[in-house]
């Protein structure tokens, strides 16, 4: 081999080290990357979790508000609930003809 080929594989070699090296800290970046996605992904459902408890916690309250009314508003409220049970019932009776 001459000293230009010498030269020139040398170069090669130095430069398939690098990109070696490179490869390598690109796989490595990637694991990275995959371990942050997967731990957003665990919060992001444990926040959506989270969320639809609130938001069912919230419907139970509003419910349990419209149950706990003062004495002065449980005659209008008795009297929208028997409202609601006349409608049912009619719907029941339209269903079963």
């Amino acid at each position: 081999m001459t000293k230009e080929e010498i030269a020139k594989l040398d170069q090669f070699q130095e430069k398939l080290l690098l990109l070696r090296q490179k490869h390598r800290q690109a796989v490595e970046r990637n694991k990275e990357l995959e371990n942050a996605l997967a731990t957003r992904n665990a919060e992001y459902q444990e926040l959506m979790q989270r969320f639809s408890e609130m938001e069912q916690n919230y419907n139970n309250l509003k419910q349990a508000k419209v149950i706990s009314l003062s004495d002065a508003e449980i005659g209008a409220t008795r009297e929208r609930l028997t409202k609601l049970v006349r409608e049912i019932d009619q719907c029941i009776e339209s269903l079963t003809k």
